[in-house]
């Protein structure tokens, strides 16, 4: 049916053309050599897929002025919010896929009373699947078409929405969360105190709250249970120390709370899909191969 030819009733209004996302929803690319190293800022919320050649680190700025490096290695996945700098170093090639979900599109699906958790490698076999299935079809030059992917942004963003994402401070404090203030008491001490004991009593009797109210507000601010969170504290943590530092390996598990190296070699291997060691290797492999290291918001890292 032409244009001219449909009815006033065909036609949609000219609020829901213009509230309506322009240009398409998901958009794929292999992660470009010229972006490798360079500052990243995107309209979009980027999911990294790495196959099974990669060997990425992705850098992001955190509270205080802090920059975090995140290893993503297959089959884990990560998710970079919108507006967030970053940077993003691999080997050379189409090693990591990137799927980006228009920001305008995203926030119609998610809402804008939510906020991201903080950037981290994790085992998502539902994008896992779909990254999969994406690649496949690159690989044989059958290029998606543009339904099928304005599909799969509908489920991938609703998805990302519901694992990913968290009332912001504002409406998770009226909601039961934590108090912007409390949270940012509890992080710090959380990030101060890494290589010792932290119990939960603690933490809530810092914020004056009991144990069982704080352990449910710190999950309805965060997404993670305290447990978690500080564990995955210490995850990250010991990556900075094996990628920057020659510190024993004994001492990085002590520096981060572990009691013994094979504990931490255990924790570490679950969460990060490397050993330590092996952790430690490829960061340096990927360095003395001459892949461009990461540059977050024009500093050099040291």
């Amino acid at each position: 049916m032409s244009e001219e030819a449909r009815t006033e009733c065909d036609r949609p209004s000219t609020a829901d053309e213009a509230a309506r996302p322009q240009g398409p929803s998901l958009g794929m690319a292999y992660l470009d050599a010229a972006e490798l190293g360079g500052a990243r800022l995107r309209n979009s919320v980027d999911i990294l897929v790495p196959t099974d050649t990669a060997n990425l680190f992705a850098t992001y700025r955190v509270g205080q002025g802090r920059d975090r490096t995140t290893f993503v290695r297959a089959p884990l996945v990560s998710i970079l919010s919108p507006a967030l700098p970053h940077s993003l170093a691999d080997r050379p090639g189409p090693n990591t896929l990137i799927l980006s979900i228009a920001a305008p599109f995203f926030h119609e699906v998610a809402g804008d009373d939510t906020a991201f958790v903080e950037p981290h490698a994790t085992a998502d076999p539902l994008i896992r699947e779909v990254g999969n299935a994406i690649e496949s079809d690159v690989r044989i030059r059958r290029p998606p078409d543009a339904r099928y992917m304005e599909s799969l942004a509908m489920v991938l963003a609703a998805h990302v929405a519901r694992k990913y994402m968290v009332a912001n401070s504002t409406k998770a404090a009226s909601f039961g969360g934590l108090a912007p203030h409390k949270l940012r008491c509890v992080r710090n001490h959380i990030g101060e105190h890494l290589g010792e004991t932290i119990l939960v009593e603690q933490l809530a009797e810092a914020v004056n709250l009991s144990p069982f109210h704080f352990a449910r507000m710190f999950k309805q601010s965060t997404g993670q249970s305290p447990h978690l969170y500080i564990l995955m504290q210490r995850i990250e943590r010991a990556k900075e120390l094996l990628a920057g530092t020659d510190t024993a390996l004994v001492d990085v598990a002590a520096d981060v709370g572990f009691r013994t190296q094979g504990h931490f070699t255990g924790v570490f291997h679950r969460y990060a899909g490397f050993t330590p060691r092996a952790f430690r290797f490829h960061a340096r492999e990927t360095a003395a191969s001459g892949a461009p290291g990461a540059c977050v918001l024009g500093r050099e890292p040291s």
